[in-house]
Parts: C-alpha cells; sequence; structure tokens
C-alpha cells in the first residue's frame, strides 16, 4: 500500500528537481555557442555526387546491435565519407558476449539529420539559378516581339 505513495513522492521530487534546473538554467546565445560561422558553398555540386539507397540491417546477424528493422533509407558511408566527412561518426555499440563478459561493436554511421542545412542551401541555390532563367527567358521573349 505504502509503494504507490512512495511512486508519487519519487515523481514529485523528480518535477520539483527538474524545476528548480530551470530556474536555474543560463540561457546562452546562439552566437556566443557556434564560432567560424559559414555559407554553405557549392551545395548541389556536393549533393549530385551521393548517391541515395534504401536497404536492411541485417539483424538476424546482428541482433545484438538492436539495429531497426525493416526498409531503410541512407547512403553508404564510403560515398557520403567522400563529400561530407563530418557526417560519418564511428559508433561503438556495448553487447553482451556471455556470463559477465561484454564487447564493443564498431562500425560507421551516417549522421543524415546534418544534411537538412545542405539541402536547404541546394535549393535555394537551384532557386537563385531558375529566378535568373526566367528573367532571361522574359527579356529574349520581350526582344523577340
Amino acid at each position: 500500500m505504502k509503494q504507490p505513495f512512495l511512486g508519487k513522492i519519487a515523481i514529485a521530487a523528480i518535477l520539483l528537481s527538474a524545476a528548480a534546473l530551470n530556474v536555474n538554467a543560463q540561457k546562452i546565445q546562439e552566437q556566443e555557442l557556434k564560432i567560424n560561422v559559414a555559407d554553405i558553398s557549392n551545395p548541389v555540386k556536393h549533393l549530385v555526387n551521393l548517391e541515395p539507397i534504401t536497404f536492411k540491417y541485417d539483424v538476424s546477424k546482428f541482433n545484438y546491435l538492436k539495429l531497426p528493422s525493416g526498409n531503410q533509407y541512407g547512403f553508404k558511408t564510403n560515398n557520403l565519407k567522400t563529400e561530407f566527412p563530418e557526417m560519418v561518426k564511428e559508433t561503438g555499440k556495448v553487447y553482451s558476449a556471455g556470463k559477465n563478459n561484454s564487447k564493443i561493436a564498431k562500425y560507421d554511421e551516417a549522421q543524415t539529420q546534418s544534411l537538412i542545412p545542405v539541402l536547404v542551401a541546394a535549393i535555394k541555390e537551384q532557386q537563385a539559378q531558375i529566378d535568373k532563367l526566367k528573367k532571361e527567358l522574359a527579356q529574349l521573349k520581350q526582344s523577340a516581339k
């Protein structure tokens, strides 16, 4: 009977701790956190060289890594590393290898969420090219009259 009461006290303590942390939280401005800020150069040139793939992890062979099942979308890490080396990180997962024994499996993993700013930069670059072509086309039509 006391266990539900203790659980409520624990939840209340956690909430109070979180509130206390929030009150004492330091707000750091973005310009303080980020240094060497620069535009992304030639995004389309780099994206054109990527080869998007679909794949499935071998979850039966590597079940101890607890990889997601089903179809995945991504890139071969070697291909991504050629264009965006900072988007490929070595990941290590600890897994049980018997009684009182564990091992670490290491493999390269693509940090594809980092591609979002590159994609936005590429769209902006292509839109500028489209706008320029539209303007040139309008001028050609005007001069043909």
